[in-house]
């Protein structure tokens, strides 16, 4: 959050003039992609032997449902945003948003907003838009599968019922969209934005209260009783659709 943050107020700071500058914050929605969320198991069956095996096992296990936490495709938040008009027809833009849906999350972008249409109250923008990702998904807790012997010991971490799990990614993106707006008034305006989000971010795993379990883990497994590797990877990422609508406001008038 602190490292987008900072990027947003760098760009805005780069807009040397006032007078050229206007404002605005409004409604954002995007898409969201979840991939690989299926249900596995945590174990400990390689310090205590397998009890689907064994029945004198002290194993571990915990189970993971990433299926029923799979967020959903919408995910909705707000923007703040600021043009800085380089002539008639070009504007570079700064832009932060913050995703409360779903998935949290936090980017920052810069582009440009190339006029293609310019009315009198109407113009219409190509907006080509760079940016910075991040942000996290809660996936809910862990539940002890009855018969096991608790906590799981893992060289990542201990594990046990009840215990929280997320998901971080980051990573940059890239959207491509049309930005129409309405003058209402020499400083106010109605903009929207509608666009397609391309994101590339990645995941280091799974936290469970501060600990760092790789999806590779040994002790990550099918929800079998056995202890073949889970082979999952699940991942986010705020690619689709995007859709923004908002209120500018002119600081030069």
């Amino acid at each position: 959050m602190k490292k987008i943050a900072l990027i947003f107020t760098l760009c805005v700071a780069g807009f040397s003039s006032a007078q050229n500058i206007s404002v605005y914050g409004g409604l954002n929605i995007a898409g969201a992609k979840a991939k690989d969320f299926g249900t596995f198991d945590i174990s400990d069956w390689e310090n205590y032997g397998l009890l689907s095996v064994d029945p004198s096992s002290a194993e571990g296990r915990v189970r993971v449902n990433l299926e029923d936490k799979k967020p959903g495709a919408i995910n909705i938040g707000f923007l703040l945003g600021a043009n800085y008009s380089l002539s008639e027809n070009l504007d570079a833009l700064a832009e932060i948003n913050y995703g409360l849906s779903g998935l949290k999350m936090t980017s920052a972008y810069v582009g440009i907003n190339y006029k293609v249409m310019v009315k009198e109250k109407f113009t219409l923008g190509l907006s080509p838009r760079i940016g910075y990702n991040a942000g996290s998904a809660d996936l809910g807790t862990i539940t002890l599968i009855p018969g096991y012997t608790p906590p799981v010991v893992l060289p990542e971490g201990t594990f046990n019922e009840g215990d929280a799990l997320s998901m971080e990614f980051s990573g940059l993106g890239i959207n491509l969209g049309l930005r129409p707006t309405y003058q209402i008034t020499d400083q106010i305006s109605f903009q929207g934005h509608i666009g397609y989000n391309l994101a590339f971010t990645s995941t280091d795993g799974l936290l469970c209260n501060g600990v760092l379990l790789p999806m590779s883990a040994a002790g990550v497994v099918k929800p079998d009783g056995g202890n073949t590797q889970a082979g999952l990877s699940p991942s986010l990422s705020s690619s689709g659709l995007s859709i923004q609508l908002g209120v500018s406001y002119s600081l030069g008038n």
